[in-house]
This record gives C-alpha cells, sequence and structure tokens, in this order.
C-alpha cells in the first residue's frame, strides 16, 4: 500500500471515530492549503505548517498544489521565500513529497503517544567545558556528491573536538525507528563527555515511541528522560522537552513544556547564569514576536520576589531552518540573549526578510556553492564554552568557519 492510501485510510479511521476533532483537522488543513496558495501566488513571504501543505490534496478533492503546479508548468524551480525557506519539489523543499509522512504518522498516533518520563538527569560538568549545539539535524546524510549538509556540518562539529554535544531535536520526516537509527543513532557527532538530544514536533509524529527509544539505544546519559540540566559552579545548562505537551490539533508546531517541567525548572538551583536550550522557538524569526513558550518558561526563573535567580540567560532554538543572533532582550531588568540555530541540515536561502528585521544582529547570507542547490546558503551549529564564569558562544559554518562570535 502506497503511502499516499495509507494516509486515507487513516485518514477515514480518524473521520469515523471522532468527527468534531476531525472537522477541526479538516479546518486547519485547510488553512495551511489556503496560505500555501497564497505564498506561491505572491501574496506571502512564510509557509506556516509547511510539512502539511500537501495535506488537504490527499485527503479530500480540493485542488493539489503539487499537481496543479506540475500541470502548469509554475514555480517547478525552487523559489527563496523571506523567510528562507525553498518553496520546490525537491527533497527538503516545502512541497517535497516526503513530508507526507509526517502527516501519516500524526494521524496514526493521534492517540498513541509513548509515556513521558518526568525523571530528569542532573548532570555535574567540569568549570571549563566546551559544548557543541546544532538544530534539526536529522535529514541524514542523504547524497554523496557533495556531501549533505548535515554531514558537512557533523564533521565541523567533530573537528572541534567539544566535550558535549546536543542536538535540538527534529529527526525526519517523523521520527520513526528507521529514520532515528540512519539520521541520529548511527552518525550523532558525539561529545567526549556526553551527547543529549531534544523532542521535537517530529519526533511527536510517531507518538515520541523511536525518540524515547534513541535515549535508550544511544543518548543513555538522558536517563530515558527528554529534559535534563547540566550544572557547574556558575552555570546552568536546561533542555527542555518543549513537544510532548505541545498542543497535537495545532500539529504540536507551537512549544509548550507541561505543568512537570514548570514546577522541575522552577526548583532548579540559581547561578550566574542559565542557558536554555529547545526545540520550538521562544521568538519568531524576526525576534519581534513572542511565543507562549517564552513566557511558559521565564516564569519559572524568578524567585519568591519576582525577581530573576540568575545575571544573565542565554536561549538556544531550532524549529525553524535557519539562524539568527538577536540583539539583547531584557525580563526583570536582566539581558535575555537568544538565537535561532535550526540551520544544521536542512537546506535554505537567503532569508530578505532578516534585511530590516531590528532586533537581529546577524543571520548567514553566504552561498554554500552547492551546485545542486545553488540557492542555498551555509549551514552549520553554536559551539558554546564556558570558563569558569565567562561564556563565548561561536556561530561556525559548515566548513568550520567562525560567522559570528560574541
Amino acid at each position: 500500500m502506497n503511502l499516499e492510501q495509507r494516509i486515507k485510510n487513516a485518514n477515514k479511521k480518524f473521520q469515523d471515530n471522532d468527527k468534531d476533532n476531525h472537522a477541526h483537522f479538516l479546518n486547519l488543513l485547510e488553512n495551511i492549503h489556503n496560505n500555501a496558495w497564497d505564498v506561491i501566488e505572491g501574496k506571502k513571504s512564510h509557509l506556516a505548517g509547511s510539512e502539511f501543505a500537501h495535506a488537504l490534496s490527499i485527503i479530500s478533492e480540493n485542488r493539489s498544489v503539487r499537481g496543479e503546479l506540475e500541470k502548469d508548468k509554475v514555480a517547478l524551480e525552487t523559489q527563496v521565500l523571506g523567510d528562507g525557506s525553498l518553496l520546490g519539489f525537491n527533497k527538503w523543499e516545502l512541497l517535497d513529497p516526503g513530508w507526507d509522512e509526517a502527516l501519516l504518522g500524526w494521524l496514526e498516533h493521534i492517540e498513541c503517544q509513548a509515556p513521558f518520563n518526568s525523571n530528569p538527569v542532573n548532570m555535574k560538568i567540569p568549570n571549563h567545558v566546551k559544548i557543541n549545539i546544532a538544530g534539526d539535524w536529522g535529514t541524514g546524510y542523504w547524497r554523496n556528491t557533495p556531501l549533505s549538509p548535515a554531514e558537512n556540518v557533523a564533521n565541523a562539529m567533530l573537528a572541534k573536538d567539544a566535550d558535549i554535544s546536543i542536538h535540538l531535536g527534529d529527526v525526519y520526516y517523523a521520527g520513526t525507528s528507521e529514520q532515528e537509527t540512519n539520521n541520529l543513532i548511527d552518525i550523532w557527532p558525539d561529545g567526549k563527555l556526553a551527547s543529549f538530544t531534544l523532542n521535537s514536533n517530529h519526533e511527536m509524529y510517531d507518538g515520541a515511541f523511536s525518540y524515547f527509544e534513541a535515549l535508550k539505544q544511544k543518548f543513555t546519559q538522558q536517563n530515558q528522560c527528554s529534559y535534563f540540566s547540566l550544572e557547574n559552579d556558575d552555570w546552568l545548562v536546561v533542555g527542555l522537552d518543549s513537544a510532548y505537551y505541545s498542543d497535537k490539533w495545532k500539529l504540536f508546531m507551537e512549544g509548550e513544556i507541561g505543568e512537570q517541567q514548570q514546577s522541575w525548572l522552577k526548583g532548579l538551583p540559581a547561578k550566574k547564569g542559565v542557558i536554555l536550550l529547545s526545540h520550538h522557538n521562544a521568538y519568531d524569526l524576526n525576534g519581534e514576536e513572542q511565543q507562549k513558550l517564552y513566557k511558559e518558561v521565564m516564569e519559572q526563573l524568578k524567585d519568591q520576589n519576582n525577581q530573576l535567580r540568575y545575571e544573565q540567560v542565554f536561549w538556544y532554538w531550532g524549529h525553524l531552518h535557519n539562524v539568527a543572533s538577536y540583539k539583547p532582550m531584557s525580563f526583570c531588568d536582566k539581558p535575555v540573549y537568544t538565537r535561532c540555530v535550526g540551520h544544521a541540515a536542512v537546506p535554505y536561502g537567503n532569508a530578505t526578510d532578516l534585511e530590516k528585521a531590528t532586533k537581529v544582529s546577524w543571520y548567514e547570507t553566504e552561498r554554500a556553492n552547492d551546485p545542486d542547490i545553488p540557492v542555498r546558503v551555509l549551514n552549520g551549529f553554536v559551539e558554546v564554552t564556558l570558563s569558569d564564569n565567562t561564556l563565548k558562544e561561536v556561530l561556525i559554518d559548515e566548513n568550520g568557519t567562525i560567522k559570528w562570535q560574541q
């Protein structure tokens, strides 16, 4: 049975078992579908919920986004949207047929999710430690010549010889057992002391079953828990699961951490600084629009006097397939430094929306000289070095070149 027929069968089962929520689901898909046409016709510059842009065409009689464009020979060449997304039919582009696997996974796991483990590890780390962080890296090594961006980034990470390496989540297309094995477990560039990986919307499409199995097989220092903390004398590093309690009726696209993590986060010790790690974003790509996740997390960092328990906050997230360093923001009169680093593997282009984004200090614009994807700009990761009470952050591209640092 092919993928589309499996999706139709799963959708029919959903419709028969839960008519009300199915109607809500169809409305959501219709909004995404219409948004896709607005993007294609140049009315909008961003395609939200891109993994599901073709979904309505599969499960209803609505006109097919891919089919119509292919028939009319419209927009067949890859276009770069304002947020850097690539509009096209090739692998990892917005209309790549492979994204339909995310829809299938969601439909097959609507009421079937792995148990949530609420026993997080608190690991002591050296006062001098180097940490590599990469977001949305789980594409696997999908081509050999030239090397895929994920392999280039992995090689660059290994060359930096970090003590700890952390993946911010997303194994594509749907975090299945095979994809977790091939695209993460077998090839992740380990740190010398430990490696960690966060949960994500794509891994929730498999009900997070394969994600938690990956923790058992590969990321053993996580204690089979999707959130964790690392601690030395001056710094606290906090890995959050922003996906498990994300609203499934919004396709796990908006981050939430749930009551258990909120309580745990509120009880963590005060340090000079805290480094937050999540899959989902706390702000939009432009750094303008605060997301629900931001307030949900930041409120837990206050003490009984409503003051921030840390002198400064750093927050790195993925989810948006791009990289941006934002100007410092303020919370309780303390600086908050935020970074989008979801650019470790998925091809993306120069995000022209960021040219006039006043909150953005730096974003990647340099072409990767990719013969297969000429518009692709360089993928990369972030290196954070803690040395007693100081922090140095360096954004590094897939060639190992330093692009931005502070």
